[in-house]
C-alpha cells in the first residue's frame, strides 16, 4: 500500500469526499496515520532549535540541506536520480503497512512534522 492509499488521498483530493486538500492537510493526515507527531518527529533530521531559526526565513525549510531530508526519507538523490537506501522513516512506514512511498513523500512528511513540532513548542511557551 502506498502512503497516499493509506491516508485516502489521490493526488490532492480526499478519495471519499472529493474535497481538495492542502499540502499541509495531506501530510498532517499522514502524520496522524503514522501514530502522531511524536512518532514521526523522531525521524526529522534537524534539532528543533535549528528548525525554529530556519523557519523564520523560509516556511518550506528549503534553506536546510536537502540531502539530510532525503536520507531521513530513506533515499540518496543525485541530480534528480533517487536511490532507495531504506532506514529513516521506513521502519515507521512498515509498522503501518506502507510498502511504497517516494522520496518526495518522505521529505514532505518530515518537513510538515518539523513545522508542526516547532509550532507546538512555540505554543507551549
Amino acid at each position: 500500500m502506498t502512503l497516499h492509499e493509506a491516508i485516502g488521498v489521490r493526488v490532492d483530493t480526499d478519495i471519499k469526499t472529493g474535497e481538495k486538500l492542502t499540502h499541509s492537510e495531506i501530510y498532517g493526515r499522514a502524520i496522524e496515520f503514522l501514530g502522531g507527531l511524536d512518532e514521526v518527529a523522531r525521524f526529522v533530521p534537524f534539532p528543533v532549535e535549528t528548525l525554529r531559526k530556519k523557519l523564520k526565513s523560509d516556511p518550506f525549510l528549503n534553506n536546510t540541506a536537502m540531502s539530510r531530508w532525503e536520507a531521513a526519507s530513506g533515499f540518496v538523490c543525485r541530480r534528480g536520480d533517487c536511490k532507495y537506501i531504506g532506514g529513516g522513516i521506513w521502519s515507521l512506514y512498515r509498522q503501518h503497512g506502507i510498502n511504497a512511498a517516494s522520496a518526495s513523500d518522505g521529505v514532505s512528511l518530515l518537513k510538515e512534522a518539523a513545522r508542526r513540532l516547532v509550532e507546538r513548542e512555540e505554543a507551549a511557551k
